[in-house]
């Protein structure tokens, strides 16, 4: 009889624990792997590397060095995407140049971009093979045409640790960027102390979910 009231009591507790879990657990981003490690140069000239952008959230997008329309449109899709109240101290908006590029190249391709919420961080390398690299570890499709192959937009949400946390192969939707990003600075903000497990707890759920 003790037995089976133990037996109870723990299966009652396991259960209100999962019920208030998924209840009280806070939206998170999904941890979706490691963001590739790189180093490439910047419109001065400078190496960029990943680790010195760690402490930031990352918005990283991808395209050629000589803008035509379509990458102005695509750098516009961005811009307005973003919300208007992000920090550079907190948030860094990064454009990877798809093909071999210069410094020359970069600062006439930053000043070509439209103006967006953040500065935009050109950067890119003249060495094809490091830059394929680089393209490969982020994953980012292509589109094959008359003009050869060329990147499909792609928006990336990088978090401070380096950890890729959503990903947008579509225009993404204004709303969406804001809450994903307002979820993620809120994570930053929140999870210290006590309330680490419970954003661990979320992201368990979230990851169960996930793979169901």
């Amino acid at each position: 009889m003790v037995r089976r009231f133990a037996l109870v009591t723990v299966l009652l507790a396991a259960t209100l624990s999962i019920v208030w879990s998924a209840i009280a657990a806070p939206q998170v981003l999904p941890r979706l792997r490691l963001a590739p490690g790189f180093g490439l140069q910047d419109p001065t000239g400078e190496t960029v590397s990943s680790d010195s952008l760690r402490g930031s959230t990352l918005v990283v997008t991808f395209g050629p060095a000589q803008c035509d329309e379509r990458c102005r449109a695509w750098g516009r899709t961005v811009a307005t995407a973003l919300p208007r109240d992000l920090s550079p101290e907190q948030f860094q908006l990064v454009w990877i140049v798809t093909s071999p590029a210069t410094p020359a190249d970069l600062a006439a391709l930053e000043g070509q971009l439209p103006a967006a919420p953040l500065p935009w961080r050109v950067l890119g390398t003249d060495d094809a093979r490091q830059l394929e690299l680089v393209l490969a570890g982020f994953r980012v499709p292509r589109v094959v045409s008359a003009a050869g192959s060329l990147p499909d937009p792609i928006l990336i949400i990088v978090d401070p640790a380096g950890i890729v946390r959503a990903e947008y192969r579509v225009s993404p939707q204004p709303q969406v960027i804001a809450q994903d990003l307002a979820a993620l600075k809120k994570e930053i903000r929140e999870s210290r102390g006590l309330r680490r497990y419970l954003y661990e707890a979320a992201h368990l759920f979230t990851c169960n979910v996930g793979g169901l």
